[in-house]
């Protein structure tokens, strides 16, 4: 995608930090780079200096500058977004960097683990300081629920080479991603409940709209419009699993609805108690199907109609295509949707005179 770039703030260089601070351009590049081989010797003071300036002025070194300068050094890092790194097999994430560190073995590179601590105040972040921490590797990999899009505009905006595992989107820059086929799995189990019978299907997803639940959504709703299935005006509900209540389970069976296709696991564990708590058991009264895989592995959801993400070969495929940008073979942005697979459960069944 194409940027205007005549209204972007000029760049602010070594030399303006030089100027500044009194010193040399290549006082400030032995400042940032203290084990190169340039001979340049910095005193503690003058560092201190000079990097109050760098703050000061809002300078952020550049990676790929600063990788010609230093020579490739077959690193790649691996951030994220979430408060707890996925070190635990039982992590939603974890799978992901197990796909992550076996594509990169034998790759040549050594993977870096990036991590922080976190705060309420102050969420990990790839720029914390000003400077860009990833800036040590070659290229890096991004995980996490909720990044943050102003930081990966920079990064893109520095040339960084660098893919998320999950789609993001930005308006104004293109991003290279690895993700799974939400849309799609969605659309199949739209599909699935059709061939059983179920003709009035609901949406119940969560209050905050990300790319994922954006790509569940339209789906859900191409594949309505595919088999010529109502969707009216009340057919998706936006709504956290802590605030659904009687009044909306009221709405949503005053359409006559036979399945709900249920955003997380909690959703339909609570949309069960509700029903519940009216005579109504699932799946004899309600079928309901989960779209994807909970955040914490639980043996609850075994039970359930549901669709698995790749997320083993999401890792896999991050690193191929950042690997692909270091070694020069892109010449846009890479963007790969893998599919996810259809697991049958307890919890969806064929309409019935009685259902």
């Amino acid at each position: 995608m194409s940027t205007n770039t005549s209204n972007k703030k000029r760049r602010v260089t070594q030399a303006d930090v030089a100027r500044r601070a009194g010193v040399s351009t290549a006082v400030v590049s032995a400042t940032l780079n203290p084990n190169s081989a340039t001979g340049v010797r910095v005193s503690q003071d003058t560092a201190k200096r000079v990097r109050a300036v760098m703050r000061e002025l809002g300078y952020t070194p550049n990676p790929i500058a600063q990788s010609l300068a230093r020579g490739k050094r077959n690193i790649l890092g691996v951030f994220t977004y979430e408060s707890v790194f996925p070190s635990e097999r039982g992590n939603f994430f974890y799978p992901m960097l197990r796909g992550i560190e076996m594509q990169v073995s034998g790759a040549g590179y050594d993977l870096l683990l990036f991590t922080s601590a976190q705060t309420a105040e102050a969420p990990r972040q790839i720029f914390a300081g000003g400077s860009n921490r990833l800036g040590v590797a070659d290229g890096a990999i991004l995980l996490g629920q909720e990044p943050d899009s102003s930081e990966l505009e920079r990064l893109a905006d520095e040339g960084f080479p660098f893919v998320t595992v999950g789609r993001r989107h930005s308006g104004r820059v293109e991003l290279n991603w690895a993700a799974a086929g939400y849309a799609e799995a969605t659309s199949e189990i739209v599909s699935h409940g059709h061939e059983l019978g179920h003709r009035r299907i609901a949406y119940v997803g969560g209050a905050t709209i990300r790319e994922q639940q954006q790509d569940r959504e339209a789906g859900f709703r191409s594949a309505m419009r595919r088999l010529g299935l109502d969707q009216g005006p009340d057919c998706c509900w936006h709504i956290d699993p802590e605030t659904l209540d009687a009044a909306c389970l009221e709405s949503i069976l005053s359409r006559r609805v036979t399945l709900i296709l249920a955003e997380t696991l909690k959703h339909a564990e609570r949309l069960e108690d509700l029903l519940r708590d009216k005579g109504m058991y699932v799946p004899q009264d309600m079928s309901i199907a989960v779209l994807g895989t909970p955040l914490e592995d639980t043996k609850s959801i075994l039970r359930w109609t549901r669709f698995e993400a790749p997320r083993e070969e999401m890792g896999r495929e991050a690193v191929r295509l950042l690997l692909a940008q270091l070694d020069g073979r892109l010449n846009g942005p890479a963007q790969t949707t893998l599919p996810c697979k259809f697991i049958p459960g307890d919890t969806l069944r064929p309409v019935t005179d009685g259902h």
